[in-house]
């Protein structure tokens, strides 16, 4: 957050003395990747808290939420960079001091893809979306950095050649392609985090508990099997239901509470954020 703030006033403070509307652009954006962070920041600190009575399945949906938040803010902020480069080229251009803005997007390109490396290899180590969607924001801003360096520089030697008359194109030019490369980042964002909010079931865990529940069902002469699965946040939700071939089968809570311990370690173990329910019956209705 710290971090993201200093990002963002540089940014801001560049772009009004340079006169550029992408660097400003990108310490708003900075501004935005800060809110979200304090408000991951406080989501981290509910899950972290466990269950309660208002809350029993704890507050890993809250997850998704962010995450939704977060691309749709983002999907509008580059839906207003594309639409404020376009009216600066139908304006006639902006006179950019384009030598210092190189040097400064560069810095901060550099700035942001390192904070990208570091935030992405914590998102790995602990499974996290949040910390997943974080890091895409820095890759975001490091890409917006770098084209903002080559953009400047290509502005520098225009404004000193034949073609001067097109260097105050070049800001507006860079603010819509930039845009444009940029919105599928938190479309894929917005597409991941409606997945788990509409209870999409995950091909990959759907297929696995599936294929395991089969295994299971004929190892123990279950006659069939039902499995449903559902994704929320890092909390993963499985249940599965096992028929028995006739209501005079019998076994011991002992074997049965066997096979679900045979299940919660094929699936990956007891997590926290892992949510599993394994029924008997004779009743095929009951699944």
């Amino acid at each position: 957050m710290a971090t993201t703030i200093v990002f963002a006033v540089a940014s801001i403070g560049f772009g009004v003395w340079l006169g550029s509307k992408s660097v400003t652009f990108d310490g708003l954006y900075d501004l935005i990747d800060a809110a979200m962070t304090a408000i991951a920041l406080l989501i981290v600190r509910l899950i972290a808290r466990g269950d309660d009575r208002r809350f029993q399945y704890g507050y890993w949906h809250l997850e998704p939420m962010l995450a939704l938040l977060n691309g749709l803010v983002l999907s509008f902020a580059c839906i207003y960079a594309f639409l404020d480069g376009l009216n600066g080229l139908l304006a006639g251009g902006r006179h950019v001091q384009f030598g210092l803005g190189a040097a400064y997007a560069a810095v901060s390109g550099v700035l942001s893809f390192g904070m990208y490396a570091y935030v992405r290899g914590s998102a790995r180590n602990l499974s996290s979306q949040m910390l997943d969607v974080d890091s895409r924001s820095w890759l975001m801003g490091g890409v917006l950095s770098a084209s903002l360096c080559v953009s400047f520089l290509i502005g520098d030697a225009l404004a000193g050649s034949g073609a001067a008359w097109m260097a105050p194109y070049v800001d507006p030019m860079i603010l819509v392609i930039v845009a444009v490369c940029l919105i599928p980042f938190p479309a894929v964002t917005l597409w991941r985090a409606s997945q788990d909010i509409l209870m999409i079931a995950p091909t990959e865990l759907d297929q696995r508990t599936r294929e395991l529940a089969a295994q299971i069902a004929a190892r123990h002469g279950f006659s069939s099997f039902s499995s449903h699965v559902v994704r929320s946040g890092r909390q993963q939700f499985i249940e599965i239901g096992f028929v028995a071939p006739s209501g005079q089968t019998t076994k011991s809570f002992e074997e049965l509470d066997a096979i679900r311990r045979e299940i919660a370690l094929a699936m990956g173990g007891l997590d926290p954020g892992y949510w599993l329910t394994v029924d008997f019956t004779a009743d095929e209705r009951w699944i």
